[in-house]
């Protein structure tokens, strides 16, 4: 018994660090300052945009994905030529049967002035 001990300790760390035991290969987001809209030459009519970045994660041993707010701001972006400004930046996590595959997802939404 004292042998599993070490064993759930290790699948505990592994579920609650949506990180592979075998293969890791994940960027997360830190920080990020986002302009206010009398920093930019910001319009009423400024499209609002949302973007997404994930990782994931499989089975407890791989680890892979960017869910980085650059990501994240360059998938809102897409072909827009703009700043993105007023930005709010939320984490939607996904897991299925029991963490044995989850997802990990910075969503971005802000509006886009024009340069």
């Amino acid at each position: 018994m004292r042998h599993l001990r070490p064993l759930a300790l290790l699948l505990a760390a592994a579920t609650l660090s949506s990180c592979g035991l075998v293969y890791t290969d994940i960027k997360v987001p830190r920080g990020y300052r986002t302009s206010a809209p009398s920093e930019v030459k910001s319009a009423p009519d400024d499209p609002l945009v949302v973007g997404k970045s994930c990782n994931r994660s499989a089975v407890f041993l791989f680890a892979w994905g960017d869910a980085s707010y650059a990501a994240a701001v360059k998938d809102a972006l897409g072909a827009r030529e703009g700043i993105l400004y007023d930005v709010r930046a939320d984490v939607k996590v996904d897991a299925y049967l029991l963490g044995i595959y989850a997802k990990w997802c910075t969503v971005v939404t802000g509006r886009v002035a024009k340069l």
